[in-house]
């Protein structure tokens, strides 16, 4: 390579010359005057000497340095061409080209390390958690049965809603059957989402948002009162599913032969819903899945069995099919499952 460079340095300067030659030589003479030059002419005449004497000067550098170099010996092994000693250094410099390259294209695609990306996701989780998070304390689930007073001074049961939470609400009848749903409207039609099958008796209520409040109107089939609910969200509890007892008998009513159901008596109601009466004491049961209480000489059982002896005084059903029964002290009791022909006897234990 600099063997070439210095060939055309060569070139270029012999034809300089050449040309600088010509350009003395070309002056013509004319009765040993010379030819009056302008002075543009005599410009370039200038630069063209000064050029040719600084490429003499840099030829002559170059056989000084050559001249001083060691002889070379007859028996002397030559030396290899300049050029294969550059093909080391060469490829060295266009390996590291390729490296600087592959490290750039890592840079622009992965520029970050797996520590840091294995923290970035971990931040983007937190992130996606406490923005899901809602403030304080998750609201308590809470299943509960109510009963309905229709009289005009009568304040309207409450249902206890929350934001991303669905509540069923169930309508029945005094005897515990299923009381089906004719219409119904709602006050804020934004701030709550209502679902209905239009003809069975559930409502699924859902609040839109916290902090709202609204009222709920329902007509019931064949009871010309409306049913008012009072809807609340942001509560501490949600009601997961609510009962709603309607005093009467709906379509659906099944006929008792001892009687017309109490649809008033509120500790039937608690012991349906598996609360205890106040300072009642709590009985053992033997033989069947029942719960019992004695409570100023009267005797509270709920289960799901159906109770023929000894007579109750009252009876209260829920739809799932538990009753709560109020009857006569007795330390046997006598019940039908699911209205089998099978007897199964009940003991009790505590009675004194």
């Amino acid at each position: 390579m600099n063997k070439i460079i210095k060939l055309i340095v060569l070139m270029f300067v012999a034809g300089l010359y050449g040309i600088g030659i010509y350009a003395e030589d070309s002056i013509p003479l004319s009765n040993q005057q010379p030819q009056q030059l302008t002075v543009e002419q005599q410009q370039q005449q200038q630069k063209l000497q000064q050029l040719l004497a600084g490429l003499k000067q840099q030829m002559a550098t170059s056989t000084a340095s050559n001249a001083q170099a060691a002889p070379v010996s007859q028996n002397a092994t030559p030396s290899p061409p300049a050029s294969n000693s550059a093909i080391p250094s060469t490829i060295a410099k266009t390996g590291d080209m390729y490296d600087d390259a592959f490290s750039g294209v890592i840079g622009q695609m992965l520029p970050m390390t797996p520590s840091q990306i294995v923290r970035l996701r971990q931040l983007f989780n937190e992130t996606q958690q406490a923005a899901a998070t809602t403030g304080g304390v998750p609201p308590r689930p809470a299943t509960t049965s109510v009963l309905v007073n229709l009289s005009p001074q009568a304040t309207p049961p409450v249902i206890r809603l929350g934001a991303g939470y669905i509540t069923s609400v169930v309508f029945m009848d005094s005897t515990g059957q299923a009381w089906p749903i004719e219409a119904y409207s709602i006050g804020d039609p934004m701030s709550f989402n209502i679902q209905w099958d239009k003809k069975g008796n559930t409502l699924l209520i859902q609040a839109m948002s916290f902090y709202k409040r609204s009222n709920l109107a329902i007509i019931l089939r064949g009871l010309n009162t409306p049913v008012m609910l009072t809807l609340l969200s942001g509560q501490e509890a949600v009601d997961y599913r609510v009962d709603l007892r309607v005093p009467g008998m709906g379509p659906n009513a099944v006929y008792i032969q001892n009687g017309l159901p109490d649809a008033a008596n509120s500790i039937l109601l608690d012991v349906l819903n598996g609360i205890p009466p106040k300072d009642a004491k709590i009985l053992k049961v033997a033989g069947g899945d029942c719960q019992a209480w004695l409570l100023n000489d009267r005797l509270f059982l709920r289960t799901s069995l159906d109770v023929i002896s000894p007579a109750w005084k009252a009876v209260m059903s829920s739809i799932d099919g538990t009753h709560a029964y109020e009857l006569q002290p007795s330390p046997v009791v006598l019940a039908l499952q699911h209205g089998k022909d099978t007897t199964i006897t009940l003991t009790l234990e505590g009675l004194e």
